[in-house]
């Protein structure tokens, strides 16, 4: 397992620093192979990824993700948070994360196509309850009439400027830029989130469906679906055991957020939470 410590971070999404042992490989620029995932060398190596939410990741997390699911979808502010991302004109190894208006959770291939064409590299979707939305979500990040195995592409030809953001080829993104592990060498993540007691009833479904790359957990609506005081309730704790293990039994990666008063208590909560199984974890700090 690696080592983890912890920092605070004032970001202003509330993310936190999470200083990791790791190496940083440089990046490439204009190749004709794909660039990597961090996300998904971690998960090959059956390592965990570490992340938060922000606009300004520390440089050795995992990943970060980008919120755009409270208030009015803004692109443009996604495509400056994802240029200062760069380093020296190269993509960062911190992989973004974009997650979706919950209003276009229903319907999100207009959305999901405006962002992997500005260079996201993985796709979140809030509050998942059905086969059938998990199977537009994915393929709302594939490209049409191109790969004929489900779940099919929804995505337009338009490439955008997301292989010169990647350091690729228009020919060698088009060869990366496919759902992981559908697609062995594919470098996107579909992240979906389980939120709702109608989520979880139909979990196993949702877990079928070809190209998931990992199922977040969201205590915090499941606490309100329940009438629960809060995410740390028992009765929210129970669920999300019962979600951690439906995903352990698929071998799919679950994820949840840690949020902590000090960065003690984050590497505490993380480290419980390495221990149960979960491999995708977001830690934030919020102090009292």
């Amino acid at each position: 397992m690696r080592r983890l410590s912890i920092s605070h971070s004032c970001a202003p999404l509330a993310g936190v620093g999470l200083i990791l042992a790791l190496g940083a490989g440089e990046p490439t620029f204009a190749q004709n192979s794909p660039r990597s995932n961090r996300v998904i060398e971690r998960f090959l190596a059956d390592e965990p990824a570490i992340g938060t939410f922000t606009r300004n990741p520390a440089p050795n997390l995992d990943f970060t993700v980008i919120d755009t699911q409270y208030g009015d979808f803004d692109l443009e502010g996604v495509r400056r948070t994802l240029a200062e991302m760069r380093i020296e004109n190269r993509a960062p190894d911190v992989i973004p994360i974009v997650r979706i208006p919950y209003a276009m959770r229903h319907a999100p291939e207009e959305v999901v196509d405006q962002l992997l064409n500005v260079g996201v590299s993985g796709v979140m979707f809030p509050d998942i309850e059905t086969a059938d939305q998990a199977r537009r979500a994915i393929g709302a990040m594939r490209f049409r009439n191109t790969i004929p195995i489900a779940p099919l592409g929804l995505r337009h030809g338009n490439l955008g400027v997301a292989p010169s953001y990647w350091g690729l080829t228009d020919a060698s993104y088009r060869d990366a830029a496919d759902v992981w592990p559908l697609s062995p060498s594919g470098q996107l993540l579909a992240i979906l989130q389980i939120e709702s007691l109608v989520g979880i009833e139909q979990l196993d479904a949702i877990l079928a469906t070809p190209g998931l790359s990992a199922i977040f957990v969201g205590p915090t609506d499941l606490a309100a679906a329940i009438g629960a005081e809060g995410p740390q309730a028992p009765q929210v704790e129970v669920l999300v055991q019962q979600v951690l293990a439906a995903c352990l039994a698929a071998d799919i990666a679950c994820g949840y957020p840690i949020v902590a008063t000090s960065p003690e208590a984050a590497e505490r909560e993380t480290a419980r939470r390495l221990s149960e199984g979960f491999e995708l974890l977001a830690v934030m700090t919020i102090p009292r």
